[in-house]
């Protein structure tokens, strides 16, 4: 490749060398126009070596680039947009593609038309065009030093709960059907505020998956509130804003205290310790988080110190404190941690990078994961993912894209009420086709098996599964709910804003 076209390397040192021949041998006594039109000569073949040399040192393509394509393939056809972010370091990257930014370039689809229209106004500030195109390819979001990504809880409010519902997949019977199961829960609460996974609330009246169950009233209490919450019911704010705050008082007055400031739950039922203190401490920061009420704020960190101080050496939780990780428990410490951090209760990035080590110390073939070192499963798999998102890893991620894959294959459980809970949400923070196929095969499901009738309509039980008679009725009917309240819970990761996510 030339830089100038019929100018070669050697021609052109060869007219600059000549050029200096002829000037120095010029004398006074020759003519004056000569003299000048030759020193203009050799100015100009003196710049155009200076330019190549710069070429032939500097060279062509090194460094960053951005290139965007876009086309349209017909007039009913959608936008195909390609982002592609190319470094030096390229050619030395991993084909594995495992971590937050190892995949560059991937495809945005929109049905929006990329000719102005007439009378559009133009944009004027292409670089945030540019950057909000960038984070909606799936690039790797601004992160806090917790490396949480920040998403908003905006969309639960009583005037954006409904457009966020449609636009992310939610219909009148999902919606009547949650607000079934919020019925069912209120019915249930006991009197001292909690919500027990056993029957003494029924009287009898749930006639199956309920009996002799332990209470686990902590974990039921958390699990309630947060279906509550997640519909956008607080302690001030909805129509079932009185549970909200009798849930919320009982977990307050049954919390213990340590010297060193650090507050837990410790029930008469005390082998799932750490599943509830996890159920519980998501409860309560999501609480403060949407309501700002100060006097929650010393019980959530005190909560929260408790996590920090039974995480394990491998990085991980278990039933107890400071007992070998279980992924299945790490799941709702990461979620407690996550919601504290929003709002604003500060988290080591000690404790997540331990944790992130102990994700991976349980992965399998790059996307897949273990309970407790042994055969990969699909609930498992679910949750390391969906932390894996939180924690920053890009949509567009190769492992994240494998793992959405195999899910998509796995398709929902019709029994199993925690695998689809996680992989719910995992598929919905990427969005798409595939989560388009999920959601119209789930809500289905959930909205059709949901009792109609009598005491116990708008509970689920699905009898099959062990997990789910270990829970009981109140388990997996707070589960089912919390699947359905996917659409506003939180923002998909993909439409992430430029906000940070401080949880």
């Amino acid at each position: 490749m030339q830089l100038f076209p019929g100018i070669g390397k050697r021609s052109l040192l060869k007219s600059v060398f000549r050029l200096l021949n002829e000037i120095s041998a010029l004398n006074p006594s020759q003519s004056k126009n000569r003299w000048i039109a030759s020193l203009c000569s050799f100015i100009v073949h003196l710049a155009l070596l200076i330019v190549l040399a710069i070429w032939t040192v500097v060279g062509v393509g090194i460094g960053s680039k951005l290139t965007i394509y876009s086309g349209q393939e017909s007039a009913q056809s959608d936008t195909v947009e390609t982002v592609e972010l190319a470094t030096e370091n390229d050619t030395q990257q991993s084909s594995a593609n495992t971590g937050p930014s190892s995949l560059t370039t991937t495809t945005i689809s929109s049905n929006q038309s990329s000719v102005l229209e007439p009378g559009a106004e133009v944009d004027t500030n292409p670089q945030a065009s540019l950057t909000d195109m960038i984070q909606l390819s799936g690039a790797s979001s601004p992160q806090l030093a917790t490396g949480f990504l920040e998403l908003s809880l905006d969309s639960r409010t009583a005037a954006n709960r409904p457009v966020a519902a449609v636009k992310h997949g939610a219909t009148p019977a999902s919606e009547k059907a949650v607000e079934m199961a919020l019925a069912y829960l209120a019915r249930h609460q006991k009197n001292n505020g909690a919500w027990s996974l056993g029957t003494e609330v029924c009287e009898g009246e749930c006639t199956d998956g309920c009996e002799e169950l332990d209470r686990h009233e902590i974990a039921g209490t958390g699990l309630a509130l947060l279906c509550f919450l997640g519909a956008g019911h607080t302690m001030n704010q909805g129509e079932y804003s009185d549970h909200v705050s009798k849930g919320i008082y009982f977990l307050l007055q049954t919390m213990q205290f340590k010297p060193d400031g650090q507050g837990y739950w410790l029930t008469e039922v005390a082998h799932a310790q750490m599943y509830e203190h996890g159920m519980a401490t998501l409860a309560l920061c999501e609480a403060l988080q949407m309501t700002g009420d100060t006097s929650l704020r010393g019980a959530c960190e005190a909560a929260v110190k408790f996590i920090f101080a039974a995480q394990h050496t491998d990085g991980g939780w278990n039933y107890h404190p400071k007992g070998p990780g279980d992924l299945s428990i790490v799941g709702w410490q990461m979620l407690a941690l996550k919601s504290a951090s929003a709002a604003k209760i500060p988290v080591p990035y000690e404790v997540l990078r331990e944790c992130d080590k102990f994700l991976e110390s349980q992965v399998a073939q790059g996307f897949m994961y273990k309970y407790r070192k042994q055969a990969v499963s699909d609930s498992m798999t679910a949750i390391g993912n969906l932390i894996r998102l939180f924690r920053g890893w890009s949509t567009t991620d190769g492992a994240i894209l494998r793992a959405q894959s195999h899910i998509a294959k796995a398709a929902p459980s019709v029994d199993d009420v925690y695998y689809n809970y996680y992989a719910t949400q995992f598929m919905f923070h990427l969005g798409g086709p595939r989560w388009q196929n999920w959601n119209a095969v789930m809500r289905e499901l959930l909205v059709n098996s949901q009792v109609k009738q009598g005491h116990m309509s708008g509970s689920w039980f699905f009898e099959r599964n062990p997990f789910n008679r270990k829970g009981g009725r109140l388990y997996v009917t707070a589960m089912c709910c919390l699947t359905l309240e996917v659409y506003y819970r939180c923002l998909p990761v993909y439409e992430n804003s430029n906000e940070e996510f401080r949880f």
